[in-house]
């Protein structure tokens, strides 16, 4: 499932991450990314590269203090790791 980004949130590598409004659109374009880095400040992103040609193999640098001002982006998170989805209690 899909959940927002929000101002201090951090990422790791291997995340997935999308942009979920116009702004941030221009940027990151109709395409879902993986964190391929990451640092204290900013964290970097390239599309997977079984979806890729050489040619688009470009990589884009997100600083932490962009995210919910100028970039508003959701990351993935799997079912997996919420085993507490779907049990009736």
């Amino acid at each position: 499932m899909w959940k927002s980004l929000h101002p201090g949130d951090q990422v790791k590598t291997g995340d997935i991450i999308r942009h979920i409004s116009s702004l941030s659109k221009s940027a990151f374009g109709e395409k879902s990314y993986e964190v391929v880095k990451t640092d204290l400040h900013y964290f970097e992103i390239a599309q997977k590269p079984e979806k890729i040609s050489p040619q688009e193999s470009e990589r884009k640098i997100i600083k932490y203090i962009e995210i919910g001002y100028h970039f508003l982006v959701e990351i993935w998170l799997e079912e997996a790791n919420f085993p507490f989805l779907g049990q009736v209690v």
